[in-house]
């Protein structure tokens, strides 16, 4: 039985979705109830309910777990409370593996939710547990609840400058790579960076033009804007705390990493942008 946590989100789902495709029994730890459905329909063969910051709770949900595959909630000011909750657990349990899904360049301290991952890191590394540490670039799914607005204006929108390189990464090879550093030996004791090319806004709009045969033009989505959005759907202070420092940093740094490693775990070349985009119009165009 392998533990996925925050197992309702789109990274838990594809992770689930990938192990149980391929014949591992999954146990989906979610917060509440409302995936559960969609779970069971991915395989998940079990689903509990409870909150990471619950030592106990966690420690339930991990008993008899051959390894687990530990997602934080994103933005979170306990994380390092769970992180502790989830090697404490996976220590009693006995787990083969503890796979960590990280963050890439957690290092930056001007970026506070990677930030306090790289303590848990720290405290992965130190607990006697066999690891594996995902440190994972931004998803090129993210730009998937703007897609339709973005095919009817023509403008594709995201919170950070237009020029500025982001090394995006196809959530399908995540999945892909924690199933095997699961399930798989050869992958403890190690932590891999999981990142796409660079790419910038500007970029991606002349793929998108050249995918979908009418022009989109690249636009930088006022901070402002996306803080009220922020907070019209109820995220909470420190989240918003966060984006108002993250997208300026974005800025002027971007988040750039290196596919070499990703490809190594692959097996092959990473998925790009434009595999991506033309696959995502297709399965827009059929589901329209």
């Amino acid at each position: 039985m392998i533990l996925v946590s925050c197992a309702g989100g789109k990274t838990g789902r594809a992770v689930v979705a990938a192990l149980a495709g391929a014949g591992h029994a999954v146990r989906a730890l979610v917060r509440g109830d409302g995936s559960v459905a969609a779970l069971r329909a991915l395989g998940a063969v079990e689903i509990t309910t409870g909150d990471l910051a619950d030592g106990e709770m966690v420690g339930r949900a991990a008993e008899g777990c051959e390894a687990i595959y530990y997602i934080a909630p994103n933005m979170d000011p306990r994380e390092r409370a769970m992180g502790d909750c989830v090697i404490k657990a996976a220590r009693a349990a006995g787990v083969s593996r503890l796979v960590f899904h990280s963050v890439l360049h957690c290092g930056i301290e001007a970026l506070p939710h990677h930030w306090e991952r790289h303590f848990v890191e720290q405290t992965i590394i130190e607990s006697g547990l066999c690891f594996t540490i995902l440190q994972c670039g931004s998803y090129m799914q993210n730009m998937l609840p703007g897609w339709k607005r973005m095919v009817e204006t023509g403008v594709h929108r995201m919170a950070y400058d237009v020029d500025a390189p982001m090394s995006l990464v196809d959530l399908d090879d995540i999945a892909e790579v924690a199933r095997r550093v699961l399930v798989e030996d050869g992958y403890g004791n190690a932590i891999f960076e999981l990142a796409g090319e660079a790419v910038t806004l500007t970029g991606k709009a002349a793929i998108l033009t050249r995918v979908l045969g009418r022009e989109i033009r690249a636009e930088k989505e006022p901070l402002e804007d996306v803080l009220d959005h922020a907070r019209a759907i109820g995220l909470s202070d420190h989240a918003i705390t966060t984006m108002a420092g993250m997208f300026p940093y974005y800025d002027a740094h971007g988040l750039v990493g290196n596919p070499k490693t990703l490809g190594w775990l692959l097996g092959r070349a990473p998925g790009d942008f434009e595999r991506f985009a033309r696959r995502t119009a297709a399965a827009m165009a059929g589901g329209a």
